[in-house]
C-alpha cells in the first residue's frame, strides 16, 4: 500500500489548522491562493501515484480532493483567526486539475528516478 496521499493530506491539515495569529502573512499579491493551488496540485499527484491502477481515477481523485478541500475549509471555522473561504476552495479545485494534468509527466519522472 502506498501512503503518499495520507502524508500530503496530513501536511495540508497541519498547514490549514495553524491558528490565524500564528500564521505568516501570505495574503500579499495572491500568494495565499497560489499556496492553495500548489498544496492541492501535490495532493492530486500523490493520489494519482497511490491509485494509478483504479478505473475512473481522474474524476474520483478530483471529487475526493474537492471534498477534502471543503473539509479543510470547514475545519478552519473551529480554529482561532481562521475562516471558510470559497475562493480557497476554487484555488484548490484549480490546483487539483493542474496536478492531474501534470501527474503523468511527474510520475514518469519518479519512475525513471527509481530505476
Amino acid at each position: 500500500m502506498k501512503y503518499a496521499t495520507i502524508f500530503v493530506s496530513l501536511l495540508i491539515l497541519i498547514a490549514v489548522l495553524i491558528p490565524g495569529p500564528d500564521l505568516p502573512d501570505v495574503n500579499i499579491g495572491g500568494y495565499d491562493k497560489l499556496i492553495h493551488f500548489a498544496m492541492f496540485a501535490v495532493w492530486a499527484i500523490a493520489a494519482r501515484y497511490d491509485f494509478s491502477e483504479k478505473p475512473f481515477r481522474y474524476f474520483r481523485i478530483f471529487f475526493c480532493g474537492l471534498m477534502f478541500s471543503a473539509l479543510t475549509e470547514g475545519l478552519q471555522l473551529l480554529v482561532e483567526g481562521r475562516s471558510f473561504d470559497l475562493y480557497d476552495v476554487a484555488a484548490d479545485a484549480v490546483g487539483l486539475i493542474g496536478g492531474l494534468v501534470i501527474s503523468g509527466f511527474v510520475l514518469t519522472l519518479i519512475g525513471r528516478i527509481k530505476e
